[in-house]
């Protein structure tokens, strides 16, 4: 049973989101989490207290274009700080409620991270982040209901209703995937680690998403600040397919993404991008 699991008592996480593996630099290019998680028990049920810093990047595919008005797709950046807690409701079940803060523009930093890469890394000349999303603080909610249902041995169905309500996004979506491991009261990405548990995993799914309002492409709902925005695509989706092994204390997680449009104005049909997610076992 999942209850008698050992889980680790804290780790770290680092998840690194980016699209340069598939020859791109755009769009979505560029994810990074660092993340706390400490486990809690109370009445033979699990809870585990995630804090996490997270900073996401977009850009158009036309990096050195100078005319934004042939732009597909919005500078823009957004740096925050999230807590939620995440808590077992049964063996195969769980219930994540939480909230970020965080800040577009400039105090992102997004523009200055990626110039910053671009020039260690690549040796490409700075990109000019003209007409980038403005400077505003914003607040969100964010909730997760995770399900499982067993097949049989290692073979089983996931599901996952999610939304997050806030200045930054207001989305609601539904995550379902086939899974071939060990079924635990958490999701495949979460990437907790289970230290009587090294067994390969892999994972197949979809993201089916609603979009109410997206900031980095609409711009504020208060203001019209932004000096350039774009009609925002409501219906989006996602395939991804992945797999995770431990190594001792360090757990390994690794999914392929390809994202529909964000909005009509991008040149591709579909965007991908590679998952890299690091555990590390503290105690």
């Amino acid at each position: 049973m999942t209850s008698n699991l050992i889980y680790s008592q804290s780790q770290i996480n680092l998840d690194v989101d980016n699209d340069l593996y598939f020859g791109r630099d755009f769009y979505y290019s560029s994810g990074i989490f660092l993340s706390f998680s400490k486990l809690k028990n109370k009445d033979e049920k699990k809870s585990f207290n995630h804090f996490k810093i997270g900073q996401l990047i977009y850009t158009p595919s036309r990096r050195y274009e100078t005319n934004p008005l042939k732009y597909d797709y919005p500078y823009s950046g957004y740096v925050f700080l999230e807590y939620n807690n995440l808590k077992q409701i049964s063996d195969y079940s769980s219930l994540s409620l939480g909230g970020n803060v965080g800040i577009t523009g400039d105090a992102s930093l997004a523009r200055a991270m990626q110039n910053l890469y671009h020039d260690l890394i690549l040796d490409l000349p700075n990109l000019e982040w003209k007409s980038q999303m403005p400077q505003e603080a914003h607040l969100n909610l964010v909730a997760k209901y995770f399900r499982g249902f067993k097949i049989e041995d290692n073979v089983n169905i996931t599901t996952e209703v999610f939304s997050t309500i806030g200045t930054y996004q207001i989305k609601a979506g539904i995550k379902l995937g086939f899974l071939i491991g060990d079924l635990t009261w958490f999701s495949f990405s979460d990437n907790i680690i289970n230290s009587q548990n090294n067994k390969f995993s892999f994972y197949l799914g979809t993201h089916q998403e609603y979009y109410f309002h997206d900031y980095k492409l609409e711009g504020s709902l208060f203001n019209e600040d932004a000096p350039l925005t774009m009609t925002s695509n409501k219906y989006r989706n996602t395939l991804e397919v992945g797999f995770k092994k431990r190594f001792r204390s360090l757990q390994v997680l690794t999914t392929f993404n390809s994202m529909s449009k964000d909005t009509d104005a991008q040149r591709t049909q579909r965007h991908p991008f590679l998952k890299i997610s690091l555990s590390y076992q503290i105690d």
